[in-house]
């Protein structure tokens, strides 16, 4: 089980956890161990998983920041997996205006990018750059290219990109500097008490659909599931 490397103050009443500072499958179990067992204590009113950091709000008139600390130093979490992790199919039509580029940059054909790309599963590290984006990771080496050089303007919501070795989608319109390799039809986010579809811990695939198909699904979209 990996454990934090150090604990910091993070405003008057937060903490931050930090860990080795890269990607990795164990690291980010133990964010989300950790993660689980902090959550017991009743003061604490919010636990934020990254990749390899744990951000930890408090309630300050019920614990100080050094007694919440010193509970966490405390802590012995076992690595299981979290109740509410789900894994998500997400259709996406492989047609996207940095497609080809893509595959040219990286010495593959179209096919192959989405073979590989479409191919695994992929675990949601964290949700963050804007409400309801998932960074998912990490995709195989063969894929791993850099981001444009310069961001475009405006990306429409649903499209799927890839940058370094990560992948996600744009759940609204927005700029962005990631290359877009497709479209997904699912909505990756709605009103009421559940309002992203993702969650830090999830895991994703991609499946690859036509043209047409993606149109029935964008006007006829999947029930997202329950938690």
């Amino acid at each position: 089980m990996r454990s934090p490397h150090h604990i910091v103050s993070y405003g008057p009443d937060a903490l931050l956890l930090n860990w080795e500072q890269r990607i990795s499958p164990a690291i980010s179990a133990g964010v989300h161990a950790w993660a689980a067992a902090i959550r017991q204590h009743p003061a604490v009113r919010e636990c934020v998983p990254g990749y390899a950091s744990l951000l930890v709000r408090f309630a300050g008139p019920l614990v100080s920041a050094y007694d919440l600390r010193e509970f966490i130093f405390g802590l012995k979490p076992e690595e299981t997996e979290a109740k509410s992790a789900l894994t998500h199919e997400l259709p996406v039509c492989y047609d996207g205006p940095g497609l080809e580029a893509a595959a040219a940059a990286l010495g593959l054909t179209t096919s192959s990018l989405i073979r590989l790309h479409s191919g695994q599963e992929y675990l949601v590290y964290q949700i963050g750059f804007r409400p309801g984006f998932g960074f998912l990771g990490q995709t195989v080496p063969e894929l791993e290219i850099a981001r444009r050089p310069t961001p475009r303007t405006h990306v429409a919501a649903g499209s799927v990109g890839l940058a370094g070795r990560q992948t996600g989608v744009y759940p609204t319109d927005g700029p962005g500097g990631w290359q877009l390799i497709g479209r997904c039809p699912t909505p990756l986010l709605r009103a009421g008490d559940q309002p992203a579809l993702l969650r830090a811990g999830d895991r994703v695939r991609f499946r690859p659909v036509s043209a047409a198909t993606f149109t029935d699904l964008l006007n006829s979209p999947s029930p997202w599931p329950e938690r």
